[in-house]
């Protein structure tokens, strides 16, 4: 529910549209509305429930730095790992999350690094551009459809697969664009690149995902590969390319510091 119907029904209301029915337009918005309601469910499933923490260090450290950065966040939420056993943080729209196992794995420099980073996508709107990213691309898709409607025969075995790929495309790229902006404010802030890139690799390591991939797979990544994420991150810090080597070698990942 969270992506492969809501996929299905982005295919099927954009091949209405090409159709020249506008009943399409109605499957484009309950698909958004099911893949919320997917994203919710799959939360569920994971154990994943975000508790505003009320008092403690944690929450201080955390309002203080958006204070410093000047972020406006009104909630700090703990993340319990649960099912998925999940290790993460996330930026919301005037808050943000961490989970309670951050702490097992990046020491608390480290986990500045990561609330930095969060706050920096408060602070550059992120999910919002996102949200009038995808509403812009699906109006403007549903208009030229509409308008090319008259060459359905010829055009709808590519327009079908055009709409489908090239949004997900699209969208999977400038969500990766809002992470190395999010990592170049928070390193910028932090002033501290080394930290940064050791708290990137420990939840690499964490999350077992490669640490390179091909410029295909890439396409589809929401996230950086770790290999471009790191020398992107020392490229901002003025970090040179032997000494980015040397900290991935400490941290475990000699092949990727041999490259």
């Amino acid at each position: 529910m969270s992506f492969v119907i809501p996929l299905l029904m982005v295919a099927s209301g954009f091949t209405l549209i090409f159709s020249g029915k506008i009943v399409g337009t109605v499957w484009l918005i309950t698909a958004g509305i099911v893949s919320r309601v997917g994203k919710g469910l799959l939360r569920r499933a994971e154990g994943m429930k975000f508790n505003r923490l009320k008092s403690g260090e944690l929450r201080n450290r955390a309002l203080k730095m958006a204070d410093h950065m000047g972020v406006t966040i009104s909630r700090v939420y703990i993340v319990p790992a649960g099912k998925g056993h999940l290790t993460n943080a996330y930026g919301l729209s005037d808050a943000i999350g961490l989970t309670d196992s951050l702490g097992q794995y990046l020491t608390k420099t480290q986990i500045d690094y990561v609330m930095a980073h969060e706050l920096a996508h408060v602070s550059l709107k992120h999910g919002r551009k996102h949200l009038l990213l995808v509403l812009g691309m699906f109006l403007i898709l549903s208009l030229v459809l509409f308008r090319l409607s008259h060459y359905a025969v010829a055009l709808l075995p590519f327009a079908e697969i055009a709409v489908v790929i090239g949004p997900l495309i699209a969208i999977y790229y400038f969500s990766r664009r809002f992470e190395y902006a999010a990592d170049a404010f928070a390193v910028d802030f932090t002033g501290d690149p080394e930290t940064a890139i050791r708290a990137l690799v420990n939840l690499h390591k964490i999350h077992e995902v490669p640490a390179r991939s091909g410029r295909f797979t890439e396409l589809f990544m929401t996230h950086p590969p770790l290999a471009l994420r790191t020398a992107a991150i020392a490229e901002a810090g003025r970090i040179p390319v032997e000494r980015l080597h040397r900290i991935l070698s400490d941290e475990g990942i000699p092949a990727l510091a041999a490259e």
